[in-house]
């Protein structure tokens, strides 16, 4: 390394070499921190796919049963009002 400056500050100047020892040591430790194994990444893929499946089914009856519910109230309503004579 090389200074620039005063002698008080002895800054070093980077050079080339030094920056891809830096760059080189920081993408090792990110990739180490980072690291997930293939195959808990895998499980948890098939975890978040059977619960995405379990709420698009859920999601499914709540409407269905909802809808049942409406068809169930307008035949009520419509044989109340047969009852009743009015047409």
């Amino acid at each position: 390394m090389e200074y620039i400056g005063d002698e008080r500050r002895h800054l070093p100047q980077l050079t080339e070499e030094d920056v891809d020892k830096i760059a080189s040591a920081v993408a090792r430790k990110a990739r180490e921190a980072f690291h997930i194994e293939d195959e808990k990444h895998y499980n948890d893929h098939q975890r978040l796919d059977r619960l995405l499946d379990s709420y698009e089914t859920a999601t499914n009856i709540i409407w269905k049963t909802i809808l049942g519910l409406i068809i169930v109230g307008m035949v009520i309503i419509a044989g109340i009002g047969a009852s009743k004579g009015i047409k």
